[in-house]
């Protein structure tokens, strides 16, 4: 073998283990997370969302939900499948902060963030998160739990599910239908 073909195979060698360490190095800052409630979907019968004093709770009877402070409205069921769909599978993407003097800067202090608590059916509580969405990143939203320090980055922007107006979650029971009235 001549000299130029050693430099070449050495030189490709390198490149390659350069280009090996590099991709190594590169997967160890991808964010894993997993889902803030793992537990079933069953166990969940009390829904209770606030912010700025403002409360709205849904609860579910056997397989339907309704609103406490709206008893003639009938809940939307594509908003309920929205929180467990997509609102109980967000991840804590990164941690931004443990300082609590930060907490306002994400929107997740217990004044300005909107608390997000689900219940069992004795009243016991299996979830609070408090999430906020300040800043200019309209992808992602910021999360703390309730008795942590800890303030997250989360990989989706759910902020928007967390409305406490009863007409977000629910609407006036439209009329009976003129023909269902005739077949009585």
């Amino acid at each position: 073998m001549t000299n130029t073909i050693k430099y070449s195979i050495g030189a490709l060698a390198l490149l390659l283990i350069l280009y090996l360490s590099n991709q190594n190095s590169q997967n160890s800052y991808n964010a894993e997370g997993e889902p803030i409630y793992t537990g079933s979907n069953e166990n969940i019968h009390r829904i209770l969302l606030s912010e700025n004093g403002k409360n709205l709770e849904l609860v579910r009877s056997d397989t339907t939900w309704k609103i406490t402070q709206a008893d003639s409205f009938t809940v939307k069921d594509f908003q309920v499948e929205k929180i467990f769909d997509r609102l109980l599978k967000i991840e804590q993407e990164m941690l931004i902060s443990s300082k609590v003097e930060k907490w306002s800067k994400f929107g997740v202090d217990d004044s300005s963030g909107r608390h997000f608590q689900i219940y069992d059916e004795s009243s016991n509580e299996l979830l609070h998160y408090i999430f906020g969405n300040s800043g200019q990143d309209y992808q992602h939203n910021y999360i703390r739990e309730s008795q942590s320090n800890d303030v997250y980055r989360t990989n989706d922007n759910v902020y928007f599910l967390l409305n406490t107006n009863t007409t977000y979650w629910g609407q006036k029971p439209k009329k009976d239908d003129p023909l269902k009235e005739n077949e009585n």
